[in-house]
Order: structure tokens, then sequence, then C-alpha cells
């Protein structure tokens, strides 16, 4: 591919399908909508970083088969993608550092994680792209695995530090496996048959959900440290309920109490308490919108021995108390109805 120019989608079935945009020829900064694929051109250092979004039909999940990868440039997404390497090979690009990757490597890239490839050969990937929050997927259950906290949140934080030793890894048969429900997601987001939106979120839940199994049990050395953490995080939704001291993280996430702290910083901005007190007051939300409890059952039902503590940290976090949150919650519902 030459110097100038960008794939803006590789999707086979797309009406658009590899075609190329020559970026000499465009103003430094201008906005071209192709197809539901909004392509912003920014005016950047070189290399230009080129955002693009890429959703129809209301879904935010879309299938992206790429069978024969070309080089690409950096560029970022207003949404998350998963990739999974299904042949060939490449060097994954990103202002932390260029990585390698092979047939059997899966990642996740968030939001404004700037990211392309180079040195491609024969390259055949799968690009999930989706947007989690907007999709409404039940992640109780899968919560508690620390592989989806490996994928999802701790490996795209320590990409840099791990230099991409960390990421998933799947052996022949997984990948064969996942592949299989991959080509069921596309073959359902194409047919676009009765409940073919059920299911397709339903394909990419059991590929979430053998994703981090997989994860969860991987054995090599460098997705330790990660899977450490993350069997912390997956106790503490587990467990939230419940009264929870640091030596007992500590335990579960085989490290002392300065490790675990440290590193809990490093990858979520706040300590093991503070994160489960933010835990609490989410589920304390969720359960005032879904139900009628009293503010000091729900203060007992999610952890919380002391009902006036809860409303202390409930203004903390949520910026009102709970019973003002609950008379706004039921003033919108009037709104509503009027």
């Amino acid at each position: 591919m030459g110097e100038e120019e960008i794939c803006i989608s590789h999707s086979p079935t797309h009406p658009l399908s590899h075609s190329i945009i020559h970026l000499s020829s465009l103003p430094s900064s201008s906005t071209l909508t192709l197809a539901g694929a909004d392509a912003y051109y920014l005016d950047m250092v070189t290399p230009r970083v080129i955002e693009l979004s890429y959703f129809q039909d209301g879904m935010a999940l879309h299938v992206m088969h790429v069978q024969h990868h070309t080089d690409t440039r950096l560029h970022t997404h207003d949404f998350s993608e998963l990739v999974i390497v299904l042949g060939g090979s490449g060097v994954h690009i990103s202002p932390a550092g260029d990585y390698p990757i092979v047939a059997g490597d899966a990642f996740v890239l968030h939001g404004r994680q700037a990211h392309g490839y180079r040195n491609t050969a024969d390259l055949e990937l799968v690009n999930i792209l989706f947007r989690l929050d907007e999709l409404g997927i039940p992640l109780q259950d899968i919560l508690s695995l620390p592989g989806y906290h490996a994928l999802f949140t701790l490996e795209p934080l320590f990409r840099q530090r791990d230099r991409f030793e960390s990421r998933l890894r799947l052996s022949p048969d997984e990948l064969q496996h996942a592949a299989e429900l991959v080509n069921r997601m596309k073959r359902e987001s194409e047919s676009r048959a009765a409940g073919w939106r059920f299911a397709t979120v339903a394909c990419f839940m059991l590929l979430m959900a053998d994703l981090c199994r997989y994860y969860s049990h991987a054995d090599y050395p460098a997705a330790q440290p990660l899977l450490r953490l993350g069997r912390v995080l997956g106790h503490l939704e587990q467990h939230y309920r419940d009264p929870i001291a640091l030596n007992e993280l500590a335990e579960v996430g085989e490290m002392s109490r300065r490790t675990l702290t440290r590193e809990f910083r490093r990858a979520l901005g706040c300590s093991p308490v503070e994160y489960l007190i933010r835990l609490r007051i989410n589920r304390a939300v969720a359960l005032m919108q879904e139900s009628t409890a009293g503010v000091t059952d729900v203060a007992f039902e999610v952890g919380f021995g002391d009902s006036n503590y809860f409303a202390r940290q409930f203004r903390a976090i949520m910026g009102c108390s709970p019973r003002d949150f609950r008379r706004r919650m039921a003033a919108a519902k009037v709104g509503l109805l009027q």
C-alpha cells in the first residue's frame, strides 16, 4: 500500500469493500461520510490519526472478517474492538510500541487507543466492533472470571509495560472454536432474519465467555500478574456484600498488601477499598432503580453495615443523597408518562 493510502473498510460484504482513500487529496481537516462510516481526518503530526465510526441499524456491534489485511496507518475509534488473528502475521503498531502478532492472538482495543498494522504477511483477522454499554449485556456472572478483567481491562492498560507478552494466546482448537462463533455472528448479522439482533448479541456473549475462560486458565508466565489482579477483581465482584479486608484480597491475588495497592491504583486509579465502595454504590443504584426497597434495606443488601455511612458515600459518588436520587427517579418517570 502506498505512503498516502489507508483502507477505510475491509468488510467483504460492504459496498466499499477494500476502498482506498488518498490522504494527500484531502484537506487537513475534512469530514467524509461513506455508507455509514464516518471518517474524520485530522491535521496532526505524522503519522496522522484517523477516527472511524462504523455502526448501522441501531446495532452497537459489527463483525469484520479481513482475509488479507494490508498495512494501515495509526487510527482511533469511538468504539471498542476485539481482534482475533486467524492466520498469517504482522506487526501491531501504536504510540506505546510495535509488537508482532500471529495466529491465535486475541486482544481488545478501547476507544481512543491509536493503532495500526505494518509488515503484514497473509494477515487474516476478525475485528468485532462494539460498545459494551449500549448492548445491554448482563455481565454479573462473567465479572467473576479473572480472564474477563484481564482481557477487557488489564491487558490494554498494561500493554506497554508488558510489551504485549501478556495478551491472550489461543490454542489451535480454541481458535477454531472462536472462529466458528464469529462465523455464526457474521451470518446472523448479514441475514437480517427475524431475531438477528438477538442472535448476534447471543453469539458475541458466548464468544466473550469462551475467551474469558481461556484467559482465566492461561498458564504462560507473562499472563500471571494480570490474572492475579483479575482474581482480586473477580473476588470483589462475587463477595462485595461481605466484609472484605485488604489481607484477604492480598491472599486471593497472591501478593503483598503493598504490591496489591500499588498495582490496583496503577490499573484502576483507586485503592481496593475505594473500588469496593464504588462497586457497592453502583449495585445500590441498580437496586434502587429496580425495587422500592427502603434506603436502609438497600444499604444492608449491598454490604454497608451503617445506613448513615452508606448515605455519605452515596452522596460523595453520586452527588446527591439516596433519597434525593429516588425523588429524581420518580420525577423522571412522571415526565416520561406525561
